[in-house]
């Protein structure tokens, strides 16, 4: 993994940045409130999708002036406007060029990855939401068609709500989850398994 900055709006983006030879597509990770790029489990999950061969992003989507004010946290138009400042510097950058592009979004992040998914619909190709609210991007859902899995601790509001709503390819599967946080190693195992095997049904059949 290699610490990079994104050229963003204020300040540039500190990121982590994993890329395996050739690539089949890339990954970019929205994180939740109070959640950054060295979280464990996303870092597990990163180094799965690695494994599978696919590139992995994960910005940080606030700069330390934004990150000052607590509202910014729970922002999701703010952090979906850096998440788009990011997929544009990625889309510039050569290695990339022409590779699929998915989300991984998880709290706060899971409706960020939707309300991305549905400004560039030609562009992201598929998502999958850890949990978190998805239901902030409820409004934009049926623009969506990129292929969604969502993974939640229990089948319910919000999560059925969203999944009823979104138009294309989809998937709303059950992951326990004692601590309700995702974080034991079975959990955590669980999610990097699915996401896996998604994004690469997914992202490589859309390449083709």
């Amino acid at each position: 993994m290699t610490e990079i900055a994104i050229p963003a709006v204020g300040q540039p983006l500190p990121a982590t940045l994993l890329q395996p030879p050739h690539p089949g597509g890339v990954v970019v990770f929205v994180h939740g409130s109070g959640v950054d790029r060295h979280d464990a489990r996303d870092v597990r999950i990163a180094q799965a999708l690695g494994e599978a061969g696919f590139a992995t992003l994960q910005p940080e989507l606030l700069d330390a002036r934004q990150s000052r004010d607590p509202c910014n946290a729970l922002d999701p138009e703010l952090h979906g406007s850096r998440l788009l400042q990011a997929l544009d510097w990625l889309e510039r950058e050569p290695w990339a060029a022409g590779l699929p592009l998915g989300l991984f979004g998880a709290g706060i992040g899971a409706g960020v990855a939707l309300l991305a998914a549905a400004s560039r619909p030609k562009r992201i190709a598929a998502v999958v939401c850890r949990d978190g609210r998805p239901d902030t991007a409820l409004f934009r859902v049926p623009r969506v068609t990129a292929a969604t899995l969502m993974l939640v601790e229990e089948d319910g509001w919000p999560y059925r709500q969203v999944y009823e709503a979104l138009p294309g390819p989809k998937e709303l599967l059950v992951v326990p989850s004692g601590s309700g946080a995702f974080d034991e190693p079975a959990a955590i195992g669980a999610v990097a398994q699915h996401a896996q095997r998604w994004f690469s049904r997914h992202l490589v059949k859309r390449a083709a």
